[in-house]
């Protein structure tokens, strides 16, 4: 089963506020600011993340194709960049205290907003519900009834508002999502929360058999990924609006359609 996981969207509400803050960045102005000499612009983005493939992880080439197209964005604005792979909460606490600059790879909300500053869209996730075929449950149509059930997802990550506000009884976090999933095969846990694609790799990767977990429906929600910055360095707004130019540059010039043929997610 293949599904599209990337579109265009409108911004969410908070996003809006944000980028309503931000200046407006025309392909004019893109391509103006690109003219500059790359060295008034020389400096190194230190970025972490977590393994969280295919999107990106230490075991794919060039760090996946998230990492890939954030590379290219800051190459295009003329500043370098390094990745290191951790604990989802080790990279947000790292950024969040200004230890690295960037988190590459989050979704938006209210509460990340007052310690990081966010990128513009980079790509578009689908998030849902897991199960281990055979389980009773199909379909939901409202958190109470996932309420009954006990759940699991990464330890420190927004699923989508509704959801992070919803006072679940029975909600597990993991460190990996290969724990979460194994909780999941054992019957630790009843149902896992995850992107659609993430789910899929990890569960290939620990040697689970394709059909052995399905997705709930509906799904919970398509979220943007976007790139956070840390609001605890000195040079944040310089960081996000030349990220935010170097993305509009690479749409521009073909890159990121290129990138997303090389690693086949187009």
């Amino acid at each position: 089963m293949l599904i599209n996981m990337f579109k265009i969207k409108p911004l969410s509400q908070g996003l809006q506020k944000i980028a309503a803050k931000t200046p407006l960045i025309t392909l004019t102005s893109a391509l103006f600011f690109f003219s500059l000499p790359s060295s008034a612009q020389a400096q190194n983005v230190s970025m972490t993340t977590t393994n969280w493939a295919p999107f990106y992880a230490e075991s794919l080439e060039k760090g996946g194709f998230v990492t890939a197209i954030v590379d290219a964005s800051f190459k295009a604005a003329g500043y370098d960049s390094t990745i290191e792979f951790t604990s989802w909460t080790d990279a947000l606490e790292q950024v969040k205290e200004g230890e690295k600059d960037v988190v590459v790879g989050a979704y938006f909300s209210e509460e990340r907003a007052q310690h990081y500053h966010y990128s513009l869209p980079i790509y578009s996730v689908l998030t849902g519900v897991f199960k281990k075929t055979g389980h009773e449950l199909n379909f939901y149509s409202s958190f109470d009834m996932l309420d009954q059930y006990k759940l699991g997802k990464l330890d420190g990550t927004v699923v989508a508002k509704s959801f992070d506000a919803y006072p679940f009884k029975h909600l597990k976090g993991y460190e990996q999502v290969s724990l979460g999933l194994k909780a999941l095969d054992q019957g630790e846990i009843d149902l896992y929360v995850e992107s659609y694609a993430v789910a899929k790799q990890v569960a290939a990767d620990m040697g689970m058999q394709a059909d052995k977990i399905e997705m709930i429906q509906p799904p919970i929600e398509d979220n943007d990924l976007h790139i956070m910055i840390s609001k605890s360095i000195p040079n944040a707004i310089e960081i996000r609006d030349a990220f935010n130019k170097g993305f509009v540059q690479i749409q521009a010039n073909g890159t990121y359609e290129t990138i997303l043929k090389d690693f086949n997610q187009m």
